[in-house]
């Protein structure tokens, strides 16, 4: 299985945190790569520099799509994804929407935790379009940038813990998303201290790519 992770930012720190995510899934006979397109943009923090990331995003799948068996779009505002169906000759899988099916296939209702107001509309928009605005309970938004969560995301480990227990208390949450490549890893370091799934949009994804296996030969 050959897996190529489009990271739609340029921050090595993103790349290195979605690997680690990544790695442990992958098979010894799989073959993984994450790389940046190259964007221009550090870390997305607007619904417009997420559009602005859809040319690069698409040129990195023209160029690779008929070199790997599945593609995976690390940004959780999926940005390009349905364009890069229409070229690619491989499945290519978003974290948002895959986290979405993973969280509705888990429970009844289901929350977001991210960051960004901006964004907001945005994720509730792809829900309404992937079919599951229904079971999404709400968009929690932190207080704070990509870019200050990105520095050091363990100082924010208690914050995002939080967070996901007033969704599963105040809104009936039975699995909550931690949204955003940047944010990869979070819901992994938390999941032992909830009591329903914890998400993280990065494994959804390479998990359903995984399963979708390499054509047959």
């Amino acid at each position: 299985m050959r897996l190529l992770i489009v990271n739609p930012n340029t921050s090595h720190a993103t790349n290195a945190r979605i690997r680690a995510v990544a790695a442990p899934l992958v098979g010894e006979c799989d073959d993984f790569e994450v790389l940046s397109a190259p964007s221009g943009i550090e870390l997305i923090e607007s619904v417009a520099q997420s559009a602005a990331t859809i040319p690069a995003v698409l040129s990195v799948v023209d160029e690779r799509h008929r070199e790997v068996d599945a593609i995976v779009i690390g940004a959780f505002s999926d940005p390009g994804l349905t364009e890069a169906r229409r070229v690619a000759s491989c499945p290519v899988f978003g974290i948002s929407e895959s986290a979405m099916e993973t969280a509705a296939g888990m429970a009844e209702r289901f929350a977001i935790i991210t960051l960004n107001a901006e964004l907001r509309d945005a994720i509730a928009a792809n829900a309404v379009a992937y079919g599951y605005a229904g079971p999404l309970t709400g968009v929690r938004i932190l207080p704070w940038s990509v870019a200050t969560v990105s520095v050091a995301p363990s100082a924010y480990r208690k914050a995002f813990a939080e967070a996901c227990m007033q969704a599963v208390a105040e809104d009936g949450a039975g699995a909550v998303i931690i949204g955003g490549g940047p944010l990869s890893g979070i819901a992994d370091a938390i999941a032992g201290e909830l009591p329903v799934p914890v998400l993280d949009g990065v494994r959804c994804a390479v998990e359903m790519a995984l399963a979708s296996g390499p054509p047959a030969s």
